[in-house]
């Protein structure tokens, strides 16, 4: 698959991503949590792509803005959505000590949602 059929196909992704948030935080499902977190991170991987980087395997949303050079006017727009990447384990399972973290705060998450969402559409323009 080409370059940019790949970030077209990251965005699309992350979109729907957000969209699954935001059903699941209707029900107070503790998954819509664990798809900010995936909606950021394809985000991440489509601005990384657009600039030449191969983000692999890596999750972790600190690991991969770290990727972008400091000048990179994205490296500061994506940096606070570091703030997401306990997202993806947080709610998904029982601590250590069995315990099930109550689901996040589906206003919580509607926020979260439409700052992701905000970010893909000014990524969707300016990843051309």
């Amino acid at each position: 698959m080409s370059v940019p059929r790949r970030i077209v196909a990251f965005l699309e992704l992350a979109v729907q991503d957000v969209e699954a948030a935001r059903t699941l935080a209707v029900t107070n499902n503790r998954y819509a949590a664990y798809h900010c977190q995936q909606a950021a991170e394809k985000l991440i991987k489509a601005v990384l792509l657009h600039r030449g980087i191969e983000s692999g395997t890596e999750h972790r949303l600190d690991m991969l803005v770290d990727e972008l050079p400091d000048a990179d006017p994205w490296k500061s727009k994506l940096r606070p959505l570091e703030i997401y990447s306990p997202y993806a384990t947080t709610y998904r399972y029982p601590t250590p000590g069995g315990r099930i973290v109550a689901a996040p705060d589906p206003a919580r998450v509607a926020v979260d949602a439409n700052v992701i969402e905000a970010l893909v559409e000014e990524a969707r323009a300016d990843l051309r």
